[in-house]
């Protein structure tokens, strides 16, 4: 049976998947939805030495220990550079990988471009010096219009985010190159011109065996659209091998 390896994004936890995870449930399918150290009910866990490694091998320990197989992987946000680096190394457990409005990184890619490293780093040190504090007015604006209560319910479950994460290079090798892949883009609340949906769109462009699916929706559809979502990641489902 095929099953979704739902990965999450920065701040937050495997939690944030709930909605799309109920419709994903319902059409039969299982789902995995891992929390990554230090962040979500792992938060007490976070240390200075959490890295992308880290959380890279968050997920292929989840891989090992549920003997997963024939799965859909799907990172959203930063989660796409943990999907990238699992199915690098476990290609033959992929059977789609969905890039969900993420990351996309080649070899030795950061999260953060270079540019916003000591912007980044100086969050940090404002900080407890090693972790960034969650951006809670973005998330609220991303939730407007869903009702106060989710928004409470979200906000509260922020937590900081560990900012080596996002400096340290991705090592890739190119056993991915295989897989089938979905880049789901989100088009709303994208400033025109803005640097780092440009960097995206030209590495999405230029694999041109990649399909492109559009969601009229913001970054956190997940929550605003999960229905919607939850679509476009069966359909992933029902193209893969």
């Amino acid at each position: 049976m095929t099953t979704f390896v739902l990965v999450h994004g920065a701040f937050v936890g495997g939690w944030y998947w709930r909605w799309v995870a109920r419709h994903l449930r319902a059409a039969g399918y299982q789902v995995v939805v891992p929390t990554m150290t230090g962040l979500g009910h792992r938060a007490h866990l976070a240390t200075p030495e959490v890295s992308l490694e880290t959380h890279i091998q968050d997920i292929l320990t989840i891989y090992r220990y549920e003997d997963l197989r024939e799965t859909i992987l799907i990172g959203h946000s930063y989660g796409g550079m943990i999907v990238a680096g699992v199915a690098d190394r476990v290609p033959d457990r992929v059977s789609h990988l969905v890039y969900f409005d993420s990351d996309v990184p080649r070899d030795r890619d950061t999260s953060a471009p270079a540019s916003r490293h000591e912007a980044l780093s100086a969050r940090a040190r404002a900080g407890d010096g090693w972790r960034v504090p969650a951006p809670v007015e973005f998330f609220r604006s991303q939730l407007d219009g869903q009702p106060a209560s989710t928004i409470d319910w979200f906000l509260e479950r922020l937590v900081p985010h560990p900012v080596r994460t996002w400096l340290e290079p991705i090592h890739l090798g190119g056993a991915a190159a295989p897989i089938p892949t979905t880049y789901l883009r989100c088009l709303v609340g994208y400033a025109p011109g803005d640097e780092d949906t440009a960097r995206q769109d030209a590495r999405i462009s230029s694999e041109q065996s990649w399909r492109y699916r559009e969601l009229d929706a913001p970054h956190m559809a997940l929550v605003t659209h999960p229905a919607q979502s939850a679509h476009l990641f069966i359909e992933a489902a029902r193209t893969a091998p």
